[in-house]
């Protein structure tokens, strides 16, 4: 049997503070601003802005999506280009808000990067018990805002395949071995299962499983993908607590547990810089006037 994520210790990085603050940041404006004449062919102009060919090769690789990726890239380096130089011809870079937004921004990437260097090599270890107690400790957290179900299907591509299927399975057929017939080549994988879902999430297939039973399986739903042979695996109760063995539990809390690890290793590294360092706050310049 292959192991969960935390059958054992989990191991998260602390770092890439830099490329997630440069991407939240800059993306928008600089990422596709680094135009500047260079040596060899040129994919896109705008101005005298040139996007390489080199560059282009550069941010997207070889793959099989390749082409598709390549057309949207240049679109959006034309796009930046072009409000990025009308801003600059109205002179918006100029001004005293940009100007200390920059440097603002320019902090922030500084910091990001040091925090980077420092933490690289530092794992975060999350423990089953970790995840457990917190579990515990916030259950009400996991309570479902809203009725769900689960569901497992099959996908074929005629109603007269599924409606033999489905008279299969009502003979006694085991439906996670008929799984394999699926098309749906996303959850055949997966025994056909959907997850939990609301009523706004997969309207209709809750339609479909209005009324049924856990185990037993719901009218045939004709979709534009084909049509689906569902199976009622579960249904939830509003207010209901979500269980820790859902994965989207299990994620959120080690995503919670390992950001909040990283802030206090930050926070007793800015405890140690205190000490070190002089520092003082105006009491008087604090309070609101």
């Amino acid at each position: 049997m292959s192991k969960s994520c935390c059958d054992f210790p989990c191991r998260r990085r602390a770092g890439h503070y830099t490329q997630w603050l440069f991407i939240l940041v800059l993306g928008f404006v600089l990422a596709g601003c680094a135009g500047e004449p260079g040596q060899g062919p040129v994919v896109a102009r705008v101005g005298d802005a040139a996007l390489m060919v080199a560059q282009l090769d550069a941010q997207v690789p070889d793959s099989e999506l390749a082409d598709a990726e390549r057309r949207i890239y240049v679109d959006n380096w034309v796009r930046r280009q072009l409000l990025y130089q009308e801003a600059l011809a109205r002179e918006v870079d100029q001004t005293a808000r940009v100007h200390q937004l920059i440097e603002s921004t320019r902090r922030d990437l500084i910091i990001a990067a040091f925090l980077d260097d420092l933490f690289a090599d530092r794992q975060i270890d999350v423990t089953d018990s970790n995840v457990e107690q917190h579990y515990h400790l916030h259950v009400d957290d996991f309570r479902r805002p809203e009725a769900e179900l689960r569901a497992q299907h099959i996908l074929l591509g005629s109603r007269r395949d599924a409606t033999a299927l489905r008279n299969e399975l009502l003979r006694g057929a085991v439906f996670k071995d008929k799984v394999r017939l699926s098309i749906d080549r996303e959850t055949n994988t997966m025994g056909g299962d959907l997850g939990y879902f609301t009523a706004d999430e997969r309207p209709e297939i809750w339609a479909a499983c209005d009324g049924a039973s856990p185990g037993q399986l719901c009218n045939i739903l004709s979709l534009d993908a084909g049509f689906h042979i569902v199976r009622l695996t579960d249904r939830k109760e509003a207010n209901s607590v979500r269980d820790l063995t859902e994965p989207t539990v299990r994620e959120q809390i080690l995503e919670t547990l390992v950001r909040q690890m990283h802030q206090q290793r930050i926070d007793e590294l800015v405890a140690g810089l205190r000490s070190e360092h002089s520092w003082s706050i105006d009491e008087a310049g604090l309070a609101t006037q």
